[in-house]
């Protein structure tokens, strides 16, 4: 039997231990998907067609033990697979082909999935556009980024889960663009060892799916420590709190103090959190740090350690580097070692004013847009005269500097059908009860189970 890329992660791999379907049948459908609808997406920066297909062979001769038994996955071209290019977008990195896995590549291995293919990505992740993609339900339209073209591939049911790297809005931008669910997870939660990098700080890594459920499935194969990045903790994640004991915060009108938020979005989000208070304990209103408390030290934090992380990329292949992120890099490189400490005491400072949210205001889970604006045209490089990163981002960078897990999950549509996301923020490590929240949130809608029609 032929299971449809349209049905869940969950139930491709239940079809699989079951003997309802083979890991063959999954990954030719997920491939003869890629070959109609990619010409238009363009989602894949390069598809190993042929070792996902021997290795769906290999995997139908065994007994199904892995939660992802034969599941087509798709990874974003940051992530190192032994044999495979890894080229990050960039012509400085052209023909770089690993010698060996990323650890989660190898986790999601060992767990059964087949990687079908690297998904496209702004140059070296420096961008919020992904310029190679198009959006699946207006195809002239950005997908975000810089994971955009995970996300554009779950759009397009091309696969059934994907991987995305974050730094700023990396994993819930493109989900949200494109009526995705996208998990960024907590600090140190995922190993990146084997993962093109920008900032020791700012990373992570995180799934991408068409459910929360299907996002945890995934972070359960990922999650956990490695001794191969030194950054990666030995703290697990922690218990699933019900939905129904949790207290929402709603962040009062200070949050949004100098941003201008789309109306759509706005009604979106006051949807959610009517759906929200019908699944948990209540919502308060909770003051939380605007981002104007965060950008510049967040930017300086990544402008610096991205110089540094691709300083010998920069000695030996400047001239390969597209102008945008050249010119950062170069910006990174003259930051005053005083100023980046400054830069870092300021991020400790937007750190400890999220946590206090929690700890000090009542709430277990704080609400929010993903992004003040609705989805952009391809190609747009600024909005009102502001570049794209600041301009999308005041909702989900400050996030990634307080180190906090967050969920971007599908929540209604634009007048002009295109997909509005908003995110759930956690306590560290809550990922767990993020997912079962969000969970409880699309078992009441069915936004994430629309599709988009513009590629057929």
């Amino acid at each position: 039997m032929t299971i449809p890329l349209e049905a869940s992660l969950s139930e491709a791999a239940e079809a699989v231990r079951s003997g309802t379907t083979t890991a063959t049948k999954l990954v030719a459908g997920s491939l003869d998907r890629i070959e109609k609808t990619d010409l238009h997406v363009k989602a894949f920066a390069s598809v190993q067609d042929e070792d996902a297909k021997q290795r769906a062979a290999r995997l139908d001769a065994e007994v199904p033990q892995g939660s992802l038994h034969g599941v087509p996955i798709a990874l974003k071209d940051l992530f190192f697979t032994k044999g495979v290019p890894c080229e990050a977008n960039c012509d400085a990195l052209e023909g770089f082909t690993p010698e060996n896995d990323s650890t989660v590549a190898a986790r999601l291995e060992a767990a059964g999935a087949v990687i079908v293919g690297k998904t496209n990505t702004h140059e070296l992740a420096f961008g919020v556009s992904c310029p190679d993609s198009h959006n699946p339900w207006k195809l002239d339209r950005m997908t975000g980024g810089s994971s955009g073209g995970s996300a554009a591939s779950l759009a397009a049911r091309q696969v059934y889960g994907a991987l995305g790297t974050e730094t700023g809005a990396s994993v819930r931008l493109p989900s949200s663009y494109c009526g995705v669910t996208g998990l960024k997870t907590t600090r140190g939660l995922v190993p990146r060892d084997g993962v093109h990098m920008l900032s020791w700080t700012y990373d992570t890594v995180g799934p991408m799916a068409r459910s929360a459920e299907d996002c945890r499935i995934l972070l359960d194969v990922i999650a956990g420590y490695s001794p191969l990045d030194p950054y990666s903790v030995k703290t697990g994640l922690s218990m699933a709190q019900k939905p129904a004991s949790l207290r929402l915060g709603v962040p009062d009108e200070s949050f949004y103090e100098g941003i201008d938020v789309d109306p759509e979005i706005n009604a979106i989000l006051s949807d959610a959190i009517s759906t929200l208070a019908g699944i948990m304990a209540g919502a308060s209103k909770v003051k939380v740090p605007n981002s104007v408390e965060h950008f510049d030290a967040g930017a300086t934090i990544v402008f610096a350690e991205a110089a540094a992380i691709l300083e010998k990329t920069r000695e030996s292949s400047n001239d390969k580097i597209g102008e945008e992120a050249r010119e950062t890099l170069a910006a990174g490189a003259a930051i005053p070692g005083t100023a980046l400490a400054q830069a870092h005491d300021a991020r400790m400072n937007v750190e400890r004013a999220y946590l206090d949210v929690f700890d000090d205001q009542d709430v277990d889970v704080i609400i929010a847009p993903v992004t003040p604006n609705q989805v952009l045209d391809h190609g747009a490089t600024e909005l009102g005269g502001v570049p794209l990163i600041p301009a999308t981002t005041q909702f989900t960078f400050p996030v990634n500097g307080a180190g906090l897990p967050s969920l971007a999950l599908p929540g209604g549509f634009a007048s002009d059908g295109m997909p509005i996301g908003f995110q759930l923020i956690g306590r560290p490590f809550a990922e767990h009860t993020l997912t079962a929240l969000g969970t409880a949130f699309q078992q009441v809608t069915d936004y994430h189970e629309a599709s988009p029609s513009e590629i057929g």
